[in-house]
């Protein structure tokens, strides 16, 4: 489905990603995990064009693209395919969580409203808020404002999803409800690659896990084999720690 060959993106003299390579197959729940600033974002916002690498080649449904020499039209159709849900919900605050499900249907897609109306709906209900369509992103919680995002995302009908970190500033109620919409969603058939801190759900959701740190893919392979039998010493390191936080 996707397949990435040799990105790199620096920010000046800082050299963020170091030539990683990468292969997504429909249907795949992948779990991007590491350390603080080893990459894994920036990797995220390569592969849908919010930021734009150095050096790289994607391979995208068949078709191929230089990443440091992408065309407009060219990003628009591969958005057309993806969406992204941030850590920090990227809402319009001046809209409503209908309006927010519904404005790219209607203004990007050129979607007659009421058939968007019907659409937004129908999401929001999925995500538990059919109550709440609406209200106003400042009349809702952190974990309900993920959802509106996450239905927003749904709406596109896109082939990928991609997740940075979504319940990073939720506390662990929260944190738990929207795992559980993930699980369901992968449930579904849904791809996703997810960049996330929650080690339970790259243990029991995600089908393959990726380690990132200094802007290298170390280690990455089926989830259970991941965990169970991690190869690298960098890797070992790391599951060992985030062990020792959780247990404290």
């Amino acid at each position: 489905m996707i397949e990435v060959k040799n990105l790199h993106k620096s920010f000046g003299e800082l050299e963020v990603i170091k030539g990683v390579d990468l292969r997504i197959e429909k249907g795949d729940v992948i779990s991007i995990i590491g350390p603080s600033g080893s990459g894994k974002t920036t990797l995220l916002r390569c592969m849908n064009f919010l930021e734009k690498a150095d050096v790289g080649m994607m391979t995208f449904d068949g078709k191929s693209y230089d990443m440091s020499r992408m065309h407009r039209q060219d990003i628009l159709a591969i958005r057309k395919k993806t969406a992204f849900v941030f850590q920090n919900y990227n809402l319009f605050f001046n809209k409503t969580a209908l309006e927010n499900v519904t404005e790219g249907l209607i203004v990007g897609r050129g979607m007659p409203k009421n058939k968007a109306q019907e659409i937004g709906q129908a999401l929001l209900k999925r995500v538990g808020l059919e109550n709440r369509q609406d209200y106003y992103p400042s009349e809702l919680s952190g974990g309900q404002q993920q959802r509106v995002a996450i239905a927003r995302a749904l709406a596109a009908e896109p082939e990928i999803i991609y997740f940075d970190e979504p319940t990073s500033a939720l506390d662990p109620e929260l944190t738990q409800g929207i795992l559980t919409l993930m699980r369901e969603m992968a449930e579904d058939g849904m791809t996703m690659l997810v960049v996330t801190h929650e080690m339970s759900f790259a243990r029991n959701v995600a089908n393959k896990v990726w380690f990132m740190d200094n802007g290298i893919m170390v280690e990455s392979g089926n989830a259970k084999e991941f965990f169970d039998n991690p190869q690298d010493l960098r890797t070992k390191a790391f599951l060992r720690m985030t062990e020792e936080s959780t247990e404290k």
